[in-house]
């Protein structure tokens, strides 16, 4: 009878372990942990890595498990969103499936061109800038690279990062193009709308923009936009930045076709990527608002006129102030 009862103890306690070490290993997740796999790691290193870092408790069985179900290539180099306390077999799976990828939050602003996103792209990692910017002058995108929120992975290609941001420019602007039947061709919306952008701070003057630069367009009209003479010239290094501040009037003789003080018409693509509210603005301009002209009143907002003179008194009071 005791032999007995020292069995059943000895019975239940491996059950009641068992149970805990299946409860802590296989429904126990703890913290989050980014976990990086460098390029050339071993299964060795990576398992004792991982213990390291307490995501798992045993090498041995790591290594074990990667021997019996994947090999050292499903171990892709790269960072991963893993926790602490985490099986074996569960952290290998989520690697070689790479579901666990880590990604890393990016937002690209309204207005950027494409050198802009390019820049912020490689110095994440997410990507070759050079090679982004192929894709991008290649498939004439640049206008079409939405400005939004996105997750990427480091060390994505260029391709993969386009196709999302084409993806995201489809999912969010197509739709208006319906909503707003329009003579304009996609692209000419587009640039219109890359100009206005540039130009407007608040949301209800879009529209006023829009119309102005529509207005001359219809008439034959130069459009003159600064922004557009800013694309032209590029990145200005002596304030190591694009879009150059205080025009000269130099530059506004700049021969690029991108100079609408030179040239009739619109530029030859757009000069940066607009946002949702720019592109609606030109879809759907202010109704018979007549203006030919506006001039920034010194606080982020523009007055309209429209005839020339009316325009230089607002420009000379403004000036003034």
């Amino acid at each position: 009878m005791k032999r007995f009862l020292i069995g059943l103890t000895i019975f239940v306690l491996l059950i009641v372990g068992a149970v805990v070490f299946v409860k802590l290993h296989y429904f126990h997740q703890g913290e989050p942990v980014v976990f990086e796999i460098a390029p050339g790691q071993t299964v060795s290193q990576i398992a004792q890595n991982l213990k390291e870092k307490g995501i798992i408790q045993s090498p041995i069985w790591f290594k074990i498990v990667t021997r019996l179900s994947a090999t050292a290539k499903d171990l892709k180099a790269g960072r991963y969103d893993l926790h602490t306390n985490m099986s074996s077999e569960t952290v290998l799976n989520c690697i070689k499936s790479g579901s666990c990828q880590h990604l890393t939050k990016l937002t690209t602003l309204e207005g950027w061109r494409s050198e802009e996103i390019a820049e912020m792209l490689a110095e994440n990692n997410i990507t070759n800038a050079n090679g982004f910017l192929e894709i991008v002058r290649k498939q004439d995108l640049e206008g079409r690279l939405f400005p939004s929120t996105y997750y990427f992975a480091e060390n994505s290609s260029p391709s993969k990062v386009v196709e999302t941001m084409i993806n995201q420019y489809n999912r969010s602007v197509k739709p208006l193009f319906k909503q707003y039947p329009t003579n304009l061709t996609e692209k000419e919306v587009l640039t219109v709308a890359s100009i206005v952008e540039r130009e407007a701070i608040y949301h209800d003057e879009r529209p006023k923009i829009a119309a102005v630069y529509l207005n001359r367009l219809k008439i034959g009209k130069r459009l003159e936009a600064d922004p557009t003479v800013q694309y032209a010239l590029g990145f200005n290094l002596k304030e190591n930045r694009y879009w150059k501040k205080g025009l000269t009037y130099r530059d506004l003789r700049d021969p690029s076709p991108y100079n609408t003080y030179r040239y009739n018409g619109l530029p030859p693509t757009p000069i940066a990527n607009p946002s949702y509210e720019s592109i609606k603005a030109v879809l759907n301009p202010e109704p018979d608002f007549e203006a030919l002209y506006f001039v920034a009143d010194n606080t982020g907002r523009h007055d309209f006129s429209q005839t020339y003179n009316q325009h230089l008194i607002k420009k000379n009071k403004y000036k003034r102030k």
